[in-house]
């Protein structure tokens, strides 16, 4: 059963949510002010605490402040009479959970306490990987999985990896294509052999031909000697080829080749070399799009698309933010140092930003926090501005959000009107990040599918 901490000087309204809260199922503890409730908190046992802002001497954001100091992640509910845009903005900036003004409905503060207690229970979940000596939850290798699309992907690693197939690998920049690559070979009979990694992209075309073919002595200027390219070298291993819709027409139709006859001609040279490499590629560009507008060889395509793994953006696999993030910390901590942890505050940000730049740019995070880490765990303010901004209750990073007073049919708009207004305004902006799709839209909010379908409605 749920406990709640009533805090209020008014002893009517005390009595008035006590009886409401037994009623509907919840235990119940009162103080008058907010030293009596502070004791409360400190002897342990509240689960969200819900007190009036107006009290002295200690009124309820100065209540919020200390009960910080003894926990991080107890909801609290602020209540007040008092009709204060600037108030109420500033608290929910604080990480105050949620602020009610009296009169209030019934149904509102259940559904607020709904909402806390949901809240409370993916804290509970999310706790264990928080901790420094957390458990990965699902890992092979250097591959960290927390999400059922990424544990499918792990498997298809585990099947693929023994077989001499080629693979194809999509997915966006920074989504960790060469870690999926690299534990292929690792699960692969080649393990023992060479790795070769190539970025397409990287290269100029008249100088990629030589990197991966080798060329003789004379073939073309500046060549001295001959030279083995990345075939030969990758020989009796795999070879990776990132980026390979940056390839040339005439080198895919060269790569197709190989692949077909296992063997190469240096540049300039007419010997045949044989060569025994498994070839795995990478794109972040959609082949088959390629495919129909002619910059990539269907039959070099079908070729590689016999086994294909997709790796879904970040965004789209929450799941395994904290597990990577962690795993970052752990990685880049000196062994002789105790691991820091992640505050939950700042997993909350972590897995509420969108992570444009994937898991590369979650690496980079965690990289800039324990740069500026002097002491104790990663905290929001250690991690990078971009990401601080980007928190889901400051709607002044959301695109669209309107200033303060602005769009306003009088100064004399009520708070309750106020927030509202705002409310419809952020989910109409979520809305607008999922293409419509409401079910995407309520897990972005963090709330039911149906409370979402009922603040659409709600005029």
């Amino acid at each position: 059963m749920t406990t709640i901490l009533i805090v209020d000087d008014e002893v009517g309204t005390l009595l008035l949510l006590q009886s409401l809260l037994k009623s509907s199922g919840y235990a119940v503890k009162t103080a008058g002010d907010g030293a009596s409730a502070l004791a409360i908190v400190k002897a342990g046992g509240i689960d969200i605490t819900v007190t009036d802002l107006r009290m002295e001497p200690m009124d309820g954001m100065a209540l919020f402040r200390e009960i910080r100091k003894v926990t991080a992640v107890m909801p609290v509910i602020i209540l007040t009479g008092c009709v204060n845009i600037e108030t109420a903005i500033d608290a929910m900036k604080s990480g105050v959970f949620d602020y009610l003004t009296k009169p209030f409905k019934v149904d509102d503060m259940l559904a607020c306490l709904k909402r806390a207690e949901e809240q409370i229970s993916k804290n509970a979940a999310s706790a264990k990987l928080l901790k420094a000596d957390a458990k990965i939850p699902y890992q092979f290798d250097s591959f960290i999985a927390s999400s059922p699309t990424m544990k499918k992907v792990c498997d298809t690693i585990q099947k693929v990896g023994p077989t001499p197939a080629t693979v194809l690998i999509n997915g966006e920049s920074g989504t960790g294509k060469e870690v999926i690559a690299r534990t292929i070979h690792k699960a692969s009979t080649r393990a023992d052999g060479p790795w070769v990694a190539v970025n397409c992209a990287a290269l100029p075309e008249n100088l990629l031909e030589s990197e991966m073919f080798g060329h003789v002595k004379g073939a073309f200027t500046g060549a001295h000697a001959d030279k083995e390219g990345l075939f030969e070298a990758a020989n009796g291993g795999t070879l990776f080829l990132d980026e390979i819709s940056s390839m040339p027409l005439v080198l895919q139709g060269k790569l197709l080749r190989v692949l077909q006859e296992h063997e190469i001609r240096r540049v300039g040279g007419t010997k045949a070399i044989p060569v025994d490499v498994r070839v795995i590629a990478a794109s972040n560009a959609d082949l088959e799009k390629a495919v129909a507008n002619g910059s990539f060889r269907g039959d070099l395509y079908y070729r590689f698309a016999v086994i294909t793994i997709d790796i879904p953006p970040l965004r789209e696999r929450p799941e395994d933010i904290l597990p990577l993030a962690l795993h970052f910390i752990r990685t880049e901590t000196p062994e002789d140092e105790p691991v820091p942890a992640i505050t939950p505050e700042a997993a909350r940000v972590l897995t509420s930003y969108d992570w444009p730049g994937n898991v590369r740019e979650l690496e980079n995070a965690m990289r800039h926090a324990l740069t500026f880490l002097s002491e104790g765990d990663i905290t929001v303010d250690l991690l990078p501005p971009k990401i601080q901004r980007h928190t889901p209750t400051d709607m002044a990073a959301v695109p669209g959000a309107v200033s303060l007073g602005q769009g306003l049919s009088s100064s004399n708009t009520s708070l309750k009107s106020f927030l509202k207004q705002r409310e419809r305004e952020y989910i109409e902006y979520i809305l607008s990040t999922t293409n419509g799709d409401k079910e995407k839209a309520a897990e972005k909010l963090d709330v039911n599918l149906s409370t979402l379908y009922r603040k659409l409605a709600d005029d």
